[in-house]
């Protein structure tokens, strides 16, 4: 939970935006009428905004943009996989700057926020101010492959073990992706909610999986197994390597990228790559943090960036 650094007084403004193949996405404005305008990206696949997210932005300054994605939060329908794509998560962020009749923008975005932020930055570079990354993940493979096998394998084998239990054979991504898109299973959508939260940790409260017993009487299921497992069996509709194969037709806009050195989940050889290939950014590693935004550092030096890509304005 990112912690509350800006307060906002006023309500935000609500809107339900039709961005088309019946989907309807929520969207908050907040903050100065006439600022600096941000939107902000929430990761996942299938997370959604929350109003703290505000707080990231000093409302005297900032006009500030949250938005759930299709399928997520108070987005309509929920669950919907409909027209659920990368390229369209994209056009959606322009059919939000359309619809607030903003001309440039700064886009932030954490994770899989990360990955929609860049991809929206090399098909509509002219539209934006800079950009502003945590926790970066490029949308391939490799990156699920080590986040839930291989990392955890060596890091928290303990964890490893019974969620490798939890599939039915050696492809344990396949086998979850039957368990829980196909058959709808709760046991096998809260085991892979809890593995990946747990891991995004640097500190968790708990090394270890509640019973059966007591996940089966949780209520509910967790959107983001759903929404994860739609986005990694079809390769987060991206070529292999594709944003960093990309990334130099914007080498000349503005990047700040924060990087959290213990990071299980987007280790920091993703940002690394990236910062490699792409000249204009500019990279913190904070040596305090893991995955999580509310992990030491992070939010510190998610101002600096902010302050950055804006003081020339």
């Amino acid at each position: 939970m990112i912690k509350k650094l800006f307060i906002h007084r006023s309500l935000p403004e609500m809107y339900n935006i039709d961005v088309g193949d019946d989907n309807k996405i929520y969207t908050e404005a907040s903050g100065k009428k006439d600022g600096i305008p941000v939107i902000f990206v929430h990761g996942g696949p299938g997370g959604q905004c929350r109003s703290e997210h505000h707080s990231l932005f000093n409302p005297k300054i900032f006009r500030s943009i949250i938005f759930d994605q299709r399928g997520c939060g108070k987005s309509i329908p929920y669950r919907s996989l409909k027209g659920n794509n990368t390229e369209n998560l994209v056009e959606d962020i322009e059919k939000i700057r359309d619809f607030y009749k903003i001309k440039k923008f700064l886009i932030v975005g954490g994770s899989w926020g990360a990955t929609l932020a860049i991809k929206y930055a090399l098909k509509f570079p002219k539209n934006l101010i800079g950009v502003l990354l945590r926790s970066v993940f490029l949308g391939t493979i490799n990156e699920i492959n080590w986040a839930f096998i291989d990392g955890p394998k060596n890091f928290a084998p303990n964890l490893y073990k019974t969620f490798e239990r939890y599939s039915n054979g050696k492809e344990i991504i396949d086998s979850y992706y039957k368990k829980i898109l196909k058959e709808n299973s709760k046991v096998h959508s809260w085991i892979w909610h809890d593995y990946e939260r747990i891991l995004s940790q640097l500190n968790p409260k708990n090394y270890f999986f509640e019973s059966e017993e007591q996940l089966l009487k949780r209520e509910g299921l967790p959107n983001s197994p759903f929404m994860e497992l739609h986005y990694i069996k079809n390769n987060f509709f991206m070529e292999d390597n594709e944003i960093v194969k990309k990334i130099s037709k914007i080498k000349n806009l503005p990047s700040f990228i924060v990087q959290g050195r213990y990071d299980l989940i987007c280790p920091p050889v993703n940002a690394y790559k990236l910062h490699e290939n792409w000249k204009s950014s500019e990279i913190k590693f904070v040596n305090t943090a893991g995955h999580s935004s509310s992990d030491e550092g992070i939010i510190d030096n998610l101002l600096i960036g902010l302050k950055k890509l804006t003081e020339h304005l």
